[in-house]
């Protein structure tokens, strides 16, 4: 019986790009009693997979696992289970042009092919329709006497010759017919040739397939599964003139210019392949004699290839062997060299800008045929400032940038792009910025740019909210990367006065009927207040009444724009005010240099702050592999040294290997023989890489994959004249021999120096440790619960921590804990266990696993594991460490730590805008409170300075806490592009540096391709050190775990950086205080000495308890759910007495439903609200809970006693 059922199901195919998208909504249903939770949605999201991918081909299959990896992040420190009860299973499939027979009469394409003298028509019934039109164009081209009988297969002649040319070339068709890698295999058989081949239907303009070599060109039509011979281009194409270097048909002469360069001679248009010429002068190889003349007037005395290293260089410019311009360090240096994090000596870009401030409304009120509501802008109000006015806020119009204040009330998404086109003439940046702008105002600027104009924007994407969005020199961003405050938050946070406050607005009353209301005021009910919180939701109701009692008036026009002008007014003073402060205390401007928080930060720290050659730049391979040797390339070497019965030097063993001056990969003293691992990738494979090959590298864009395969058999060449024996093999051909030869597969993969993967320094970079170690507690007499959180615990770490500067060293070579030290990541969660397996299978038994089954293997920081030794860990084998020097703030010796300096500042800036504590009344108290600050945190703090300022405290506090996250930033981001054309499609499938990892059809003439490089192809980032960010995160954890340790059993839950425990008299509290590192009381909002009197958990980041407040002498509840806004309605659902009951009564009660509506993204960029139902239940399991609640880890066993006589 299926576990679940299919809800909806859609189909969308983009015949243009061969696209067939298929979308499938299903339902798990219940599950069974008794069945364990994980395992039945890890089978029924198997069956759901086997459903959604019927009929793909079998190597395109995804796993169970590959989606349980994607979905199961909802159980990382959330304990609600899944957030919706349906699942979206979207699969898009692209079927490579393949061709075979006609399978069918052509009422069209063949009919009207026969018509164009240009075109010949193959006609046939089996699926050799590909090699059957290359040998009718070969046999035309050729001009074979035969030509006649082979295009209309007299005698068989046109069916013998597409067998032979299969054979020969060892190409099989498939069943499906030929498709892209057969036309790769074709090409590289016909290197004579140059293949070429035209979709059907848009007159020459897209091209599906181009091949890489020179000669005569082999030019075919394409068209539902069929390939047809040109003869024509421009008979084909119906045009005078036909471009096939641009693909462009014109009609008349003078009116295309092509655009194409000759990589070679590097004048236009690109020369023909003839025989190779070489320059005696610059040692370059031409592709002919007319080739070799042109290089002489232009470039042959600007470049020329070293003898020695094969590199082109240019003339005049001093050039030295082994050396490369590092765009990190700005410099040419070794190309084995160590990079560092370099000082920004920049200034801020304030100059020639126009920042525009935007808040769009929409109305709600078309319903799709899926049930969902389209919002469809009716309002956008923008506000202007320049780089003239930004200082003036009382200006109404400016002389540089026009009006300040714009309402546009009718196509608004047009006009506002017309006014961002039109102002992009006039200055040279551009700053477009909403909040929220990410998920909901910048989403219609996109799906007008897809679906209505002709650009083609940058886009930096976290799923489908827009980061950054580039078009030209205008540039989009979200304010709430900034500051993550909702819009109502900024004024308080800012200090932006009384007269900038959010207004109320009936935004479920904006449809088109209302248009021209004037009334009384809507009823509550369109104002969403059961969408509130609690508190926020009685202001709404006190507001409402009092408006309704006074008899206002409500114009619907009028109250609408002031509404919008209001909120653009918060954002524009927020924003200017956050700007203004950046630049006086950082020197950054954070809209134009940055487009998050983080990255401004950084870039503080970099300009102001870091020492040269102090943060090292970790390449891109780890220490051990920057030689670019990878595993495979080991696995031969490894392979050649047992067949061979010798020792080969290779850098798996050290740091590298030189002959004759240049690096290789192996070398054998004893033989004189010289090993070569060619990576197709970085050697340019002609049989991997067969077109495109004059395009320039990502990760160099001083080379081809043409230039780096001529360069390597230059080397070989050199290397075999000096007398040396190389042996060599191509990537491609050594992973046949892997798939063919179980021995040398078996052998390789378990060798030393290749089961040993190289230290990856991102494992070690785990997150904060969250979770509950009981689910359920109420206090006996004589007990309180506490709630501590430490004070700035991030800064304190940052300040106080220890921090390792330069590059490192490289080598290579407890049972009854209630706390385990060592984080794990498992099941996709962050986990604390003491046995491997049982973590693993989340054993809910006690642990009965022998030494082997329990051990724990991964990476951390030195410091994690000095505490795990101390707690009684054994460590049993090392694999590698790096070894740094480390800097730390020492306050008697006078010594700063890697990041004090910044620390130390914008500590100063947040305490003194902080204002004066409470119980600093007079001046002595005043002055002893400096001076304490001073002794504690050798911080002083100006006295004059001292005066609160709510905007320059949160600037403050911003950048103490949001600094260090860009050093673990994830260097290989998914990038997003537009893609417009199918050659560009499919040339991204098929580009060798990258993978496409969706492709979402917005119309017929546009998709939206989300793709990442390769990982030999992606560059070191120069702002990331992730070990630094390891190191923060470890030592955050071991601050909270040193409460943990004392605390034992007494604790309830932890989270990050707060402690809940149970507190008795005569038993360790934690000691609060109020500074940096300090525990501080969470609950001291309620008065001093307030407690908690009942606790119950749901799982982490899933909370309610009792607090008794000793101020109003009453109990409050509190409770937090992540994934479930606890608003007024969903918290009369879900609220303490809900999860109390439902850990206490698991088998009487049901999961609660939470029906809300909330406003999504589609794929093609639209905002819809659609009416969603979460369900909820409690769910812990990051340890093993017992009966009575309390829990242990996994792996726990029972201290047992061993008594002697």
């Amino acid at each position: 019986m299926e576990k679940f059922f299919i809800v909806k199901e859609a189909l969308k195919r983009v015949k243009r790009f061969n696209l067939t998208g298929r979308t499938l909504e299903f339902k798990i249903k219940p599950i069974p009693t008794g069945k364990e939770p994980v395992s039945w949605i890890k089978e029924a999201i198997n069956e759901m997979i086997q459903k959604g991918t019927e009929g793909l081909a079998h190597e395109d299959q995804v796993s169970r696992d590959d989606i349980w990896d994607m979905i199961s992040g909802v159980y990382q420190s959330n304990s609600t289970g899944f957030s919706t009860e349906t699942f979206c299973l979207g699969v898009t499939s692209v079927k490579m042009p393949a061709g075979k027979g006609r399978g069918r009469v052509y009422n069209t394409f063949n009919e009207e092919s026969s018509k164009r003298q240009g075109i010949i028509v193959i006609n046939n019934k089996d699926n050799l329709c590909l090699p059957r039109a290359l040998v009718v164009a070969i046999a035309q081209r050729a001009k074979d006497p035969k030509f006649r009988k082979v295009r209309r297969d007299i005698g068989m002649f046109q069916t013998k010759r597409a067998v032979e040319l299969c054979d020969h070339a060892g190409v099989v068709i498939p069943e499906a017919g030929a498709g892209i890698p057969e036309l790769q295999q074709f090409q590289r058989y016909l290197s004579e040739y140059k293949i070429v081949v035209y979709q059907y239907g848009n007159k020459g303009r897209d091209v599906i397939f181009q091949g890489g070599t020179e000669g005569p060109t082999i030019n075919l039509l394409y068209h539902e599964s069929h390939y047809n011979v040109i003869t024509s281009l421009t008979a084909a194409f119906c045009c005078s003139y036909y471009c096939e270097e641009c693909h462009v048909p014109y009609n008349s002469k003078n009116h295309h210019k092509c655009g194409g360069t000759c990589p070679a001679c590097q004048q236009s248009p690109v020369c023909s392949k003839g025989v190779a010429v070489t320059c005696a002068d610059c040692q370059r190889s031409f592709r002919g004699q007319q080739c070799y003349d042109n290089h002489k007037s232009s470039v042959c005395k600007e470049i020329y290839r070293c003898s020695d290293c094969f590199k082109v260089a240019k003339r005049g410019r001093k050039h030295t062997c082994g050396e490369i311009f590092c765009k990190i360090c700005n410099t040419h240096v070794p190309s084995d060299h160590l990079c560092y994090m370099q000082p920004d000596a920049g200034k801020p870009k304030t100059a020639d800008t126009l920042f525009v401030f935007y808040d769009l409304e929409t109305r709600q009120e078309k319903q799709q045929q899926d049930g969902s509501l389209l919002h469809e802008p009716n309002l956008c109000v923008l506000a202007s400032r320049c780089s003239t006015c930004i200082s003036d806020g009382t200006l109404y119009f400016c002389q540089a940038c026009g009006f300040r204040l714009i309402v546009y009330k009718d196509t608004v998404i047009k006009r506002f792009m017309k006014y961002l086109l039109g102002a992009r003439q006039k200055f040279k940046q551009v700053v477009v910025i909403a909040h929220n702008g990410q998920a909901f105002d910048h989403q219609f600027i996109l799906n007008y740019i897809l679906t209505q104009a002709d650009l083609t924007p940058e886009l930096i994407m976290r799923g489908t909210k827009i980061i950054s969005m580039v078009v030209g020199n205008v540039k989009l961003l979200d304010s709430l990367n900034y500051f993550p405050m909702a819009l109502s938050k900024l004024p308080k946070a800012f200090g932006l006065g009384d007269e900038f406050k959010k207004g109320y607005f009936p935004h479920l009353f904006n449809i088109e009927a209302n248009a021209n209301y004037v009334g009384p005021l809507p009823p509550i009910e369109y104002y969403g207040a059961d969408n509130m919180k609690e508190g926020d939701r009685a202001a709404l109701i006190k507001w409402h009444n009092e408006k309704v009692a006074s008899g206002a008036v409500f114009d619907f026009q009028k109250e609408l724009v002031e509404y919008c002008v209001s909120d653009v007014g918060i954002l524009t003073a927020a924003c200017l005010k956050f700007r203004e402060q950046l630049l006086d205390t950082g020197n950054v401007c954070p809209f134009t240099e940055a487009c998050t928080i983080a990255s401004a930060c950084n870039k503080v720290y970099r300009r102001n702050f870091l020492k040269p050659s102090t943060i090292g730049i970790i390449p891109k391979g780890g220490y051990r592999c920057r030689d670019n040797q990878s595993k495979i390339a080991t696995q031969w070497l490894v392979w050649e040294e047992k067949q061979r019965e010798m020792d080969i030097i290779h850098s798996a063993k050290q740091q590298e290997t030189r002959v004759a001056g240049v690096k290789v990969d192996g070398y054998c003293p004893d033989t004189n023989q010289v090993f070569e691992f060619h990576g197709c990738y970085y050697h340019g494979c002609p049989r991997c890489i067969k077109y495109r090959r004059n395009d320039y590298s990502y990760d160099d864009p001083t080379v081809t994959a043409e230039s780096r395969h001529e360069a390597t058999v230059a080397k070989t060449a050199r290397l075999r004249g000096l007398g040396y024996e190389v042996i060599e093999m191509w990537e491609c051909e050594f992973r046949r021999h892997l798939q063919k030869n179980e021995e040398l597969r078996v052998y390789t993969e378990n060798h030393p120096l290749v089961a040993t993967t190289p230290l990856n320094p991102r494992d070690a970079f785990y997150g904060g440790r969250t979770g509950n170690t009981t689910e359920y507690y109420k206090c006996a007499p004589g007990e309180k619960i506490k709630y501590v959180d430490v004070c700035s615990l991030y800064p304190w770490v940052c300040k106080y921590g220890k921090f390792p500067v330069g590059h490192p060293k490289v080598h290579v070579g407890d049972d009854y804990l209630h706390h385990p030290v060592l984080p794990l990541k498992m099941n996709n969660k962050l986990m604390f266990v003491l046995c491997r397996t049982c973590g693993e299978e989340l054993n809910a038994n006690e642990c009965r696993h022998n030494d082997e089954e329990r051990i724990l293997i991964g990476t951390w920081g030195l410091e994690e594991v000095k505490k795990a030794l101390e707690k009684g860990y054994q460590m049993q084998e090392v694999y590698e460490v790096w070894s740094y020097k480390t800097e730390q703030f020492e306050k008697v010796a006078k010594q700063d730590g890697l990041f004090t300096g910044m620390m130390n500042k914008f500590i100063k800036v947040k305490q003194q805008a902080s204002g004066w504590p409470s119980h600093c009344s007079t001046e002595e108290e005043k002055k002893r409170y400096v001076e304490e600050f001073l002794k504690r945190e050798d911080v002083h703090l100006e006295y004059v300075e001292i005066c609160e300022n709510p905007g320059l405290r949160s600037l403050a506090k911003l950048i103490l806490n949001s600094f260090w996250g860009k050093l673990g930033q994830r260097e290989n981001q998914p990038k997003t592009s537009i893609v417009r054309t199918p050659e560009e499609f499919f040339g991204m499938l098929t580009n060798p540096s990258i993978y496409v990892n969706s492709a979402l059809p917005i119309n017929e003439l546009t998709l939206v391709v989300n793709w990442e490089h390769r990982e030999e192809a992606y560059d070191s980032l120069a702002t990331v050190n992730v070990v630094i960010a390891a190191y923060v995160t470890t030592q955050a954890r071991l601050k909270l775990y040193s409460y943990l340790e004392l605390l034992g059993d007494r604790v309830l839950y932890y989270d990050t950086d707060s402690v809940i425990y149970i507190a008795r008299d005569n038993e360790y509290a934690v000691p609060t205080g109020e500074f940096l590192g300090d525990m501080t009381d969470e609950l001291e909002s309620y008065g001093p000495g307030s407690y908690i009197t009942e606790f119950v958990s749901g799982g982490p980041k899933n909370y309610a308890y009792r607090v008794f407040s000793t101020r109003d002498k009453e109990e409050r509840v509190v409770c937090k759910v992540k994934g479930i806004s606890l608003n007024y309605a969903a918290s009369q659902l879900v609220n303490f007495e809900t999860i109390k009951n439902m850990i206490l009564e698991p088998l009487s009660t049901r999961p609660v439903c939470i029906t809300s509506r909330n406003i999504l993204r589609t794929k093609e960029h639209e905002v819809i609200t659609v009416q969603q139902t979460k369900m909820y239940k409690p769910l812990s399991t990051k340890r093993r809970f017992l009966d009575d609640h309390s829990s242990v880890p996994y792996g726990f066993k029972k201290c047992r006693l061993i008594y002697t006589p």
